[in-house]
């Protein structure tokens, strides 16, 4: 996929309300006193500079999952195989900014929380059809049991090692020609390291005369068999009409495959007042199941990884990617997704229910999705950096696995609970604690960069509540940079918010919610029976930040904090804004590494054990 960085918009627009905080100490039986102390800072510059390892780095995530050091993007081809999850990645080694010469990384796991690095999988052929990248794609299972890669392989137009160019009828006019391509795992290697790559495309070019806007990220939504074809999605998009999925199907994985044209019946609605891209990267459709349905599905996959059969009755959730965007206010492309069935094999998009926003955030974007052992809908994706590329090590992390779910007619998001393996000491639980309109409470026990948080939220009479982060980075008077980041859901317009005050009063924890600042977040839809309370998850991983409502909804952010010392106040501090808040069933604790291997591990000036 060619994600060149996108521009940064403008992400400043005002609020109307005003948010003044004054921080509190409690009463509460269940809560320690804490004094607040005023943090020390650090100049910019020496956290932007010469990056070379972890160990410099206050910001760089540690449970999610990243190359040791260089640039990631999209995940690719996850798979639950003989006992391990594996998921492959786009990287690139030895920059931290997107280049031409992409290669699959792969991180392997036996449980969803503990992963380890493992070799590239596969690499850029010099002349080759994949001579300027390997890009997104998929794995499956061949229906002899061979784990199988398909992906996107690309030679840029002026690579003249490559061999002529295709005929005019098929050529798309682009900077790269685009193909799908194959690679296929060693017998006997149970560890999904050592793949053989096809020299020729089994798809060597689009179909002929149609002006599409681009060609690539195969997924795989159905598995041949007896008397039965595969199926796969293509992303692409027709010229001066918008985004599109092309559906080809083959009886043999390995060849025969034939365009059947798009798979999408219909029109769909608009979403609001923007168009929906002109060309939709990264498909997925996965059957979407209630909680208590998941295990013995019909639509779950069988020995061979995959999905079995597309069923008409089944209910599918089709993801896409839209490239490029027109949304203000967002430095990303958002993530569209429906949810409907499949008629006579094609998707039907003019009565499906959508499109609505994967996440509310403004850093996640080309998810994948893969079934696992227990029949769920597990994604991952992409969580973008918004700081300037270039300056450190590393670039992008992969998101924490999302188990996806049907329930009361709607998408539901909930992180997966294997996550909970990773919390350690300190941690801090209470039963309940009032935050007074205008006013904050600090979080105890718990500081540091690492951590997760569940609480419930009761409205009370506020009109917003949530969590205030703090940052210890150095903010000079001519600076318009975060140094905080407030988690919100607004109970008056229904939405989870995160804004980023650039004026922060240290010592009382105030912000003036009233001036220009970046601001992100959607509609969330509670039920009668949840209309006066939530349930949020947090999970805080350094500078990757993702939340969770128990409604269903999603966010990811990133929120650049800087180094944490143990001498400091905790950073997070319960607000409450025009009434009062009550916040109970509250458990805040830290998080240790995903990494298993000794020298995987991430060096940290500060280490959760460290607290005692």
């Amino acid at each position: 996929m060619p994600h060149l960085p996108h521009p940064r918009l403008s992400t400043s627009v005002p609020l109307q309300q005003q948010i003044r905080h004054t921080t509190r100490e409690v009463g509460n039986p269940h809560i320690r006193r804490s004094s607040i102390a005023k943090g020390s800072k650090l100049p910019r510059a020496s956290m932007a500079s010469n990056r070379s390892s972890w160990t410099l780095d206050a910001d760089k995530p540690w449970y999610h999952i990243m190359p040791r050091s260089g640039w990631l993007n999209d995940p690719n081809g996850p798979i639950y195989y003989q006992g391990r999850y594996h998921v492959y990645y786009q990287h690139i080694e030895g920059t931290s900014q997107w280049d031409w010469r992409m290669t699959w990384g792969h991180a392997s796991s036996p449980d969803l929380v503990h992963w380890k690095h493992e070799p590239i999988a596969i690499n850029p052929t010099k002349g080759g059809c994949d001579a300027s990248g390997c890009w997104s794609g998929t794995t499956v299972l061949d229906t002899d049991g061979t784990p199988t890669m398909i992906y996107t392989g690309v030679r840029r137009r002026d690579n003249t090692d490559c061999g002529p160019l295709p005929h005019a009828a098929v050529d798309l006019g682009l900077d790269m020609i685009e193909c799908q391509m194959m690679a296929r795992c060693q017998e006997g290697d149970t560890d999904l390291i050592r793949w053989h790559k096809q020299e020729q495309p089994i798809i060597p070019h689009p179909p002929d005369n149609i002006k599409l806007t681009g060609f690539r990220d195969p997924y795989i939504i159905q598995t041949g068999g007896p008397h039965q074809k595969w199926k796969m999605l293509l992303g692409s998009g027709i010229e001066g009409k918008g985004g599109t999925l092309l559906l080809y199907e083959a009886p043999d994985l390995t060849s025969g495959w034939q365009c059947k044209g798009s798979f999408i019946k219909g029109q769909s609605k608009p979403f609001g007042k923007h168009d929906l891209g002109a060309m939709w990267e990264c498909p997925f459709l996965t059957p979407l199941q209630e909680p208590s349905n998941a295990l013995g599905s019909s639509a779950a996959p069988g020995s061979n990884g995959g999905p079995q059969r597309l069923r008409e009755e089944q209910v599918y959730m089709m993801c896409v990617s839209p490239y490029p965007h027109h949304l203000k206010h967002r430095l990303t492309n958002p993530c569209l997704y429906w949810l409907g069935y499949i008629q006579q094999e094609l998707f039907q998009i003019a009565q499906a229910d959508g499109p609505h926003l994967l996440d509310l955030g403004d850093v996640l974007y080309a998810p994948n999705c893969f079934q696992d052992a227990q029949g769920r809908s597990i994604m991952l994706a992409w969580l973008q950096e918004l700081r300037q590329g270039g300056a450190f090590d590393y670039a992008g992390c992969i998101s924490l696995p999302r188990v996806l779910s049907y329930q009361n007619g709607r998408l539901h998001q909930q992180a997966a609970p294997e996550l909970r393996a990773l919390q350690q000491e300190p941690s801090w639980r209470a039963s309940e604690l009032q935050v007074p309109s205008g006013q904050s409470v600090a979080v105890q026990h718990v500081r540091g960069p690492s951590w997760f948080a569940e609480f419930t939220l009761r409205r009370g009479d506020a009109a917003v509540s949530g969590l205030l982060l703090r940052s210890w980075l150095y903010e000079g008077p001519e600076e318009s940079q975060a140094c905080a980041a407030a988690l919100l859901v607004d109970w008056t317009a229904s939405q989870l918010q995160v804004v980023f005050p650039t004026e922060l009063d240290e010592q009382n924890m105030t912000f003036d919610a009233s001036l220009d600042m970046k601001h992100i977040g959607g509609p969330i839809i509670l039920g009668e029976a949840q209309q006066q309370q939530v349930t949020v998850q947090v999970y805080v991983d350094h500078s990757a930040v993702e939340v969770f409502l128990s409604s269903g909804e999603a966010l990811a952010t990133r929120v650049y904090r800087g180094a944490v010392t143990p001498d400091e106040d905790p950073g997070m501090f319960f607000i409450s804004h025009q009434g009062s808040t009550t916040v109970s069933n509250i458990h805040v604790s830290a998080m240790g590494s995903i990494w298993t291997q000794v020298g995987d591990q991430p060096a940290k000036a500060f280490e959760p054990a460290d607290r005692q």
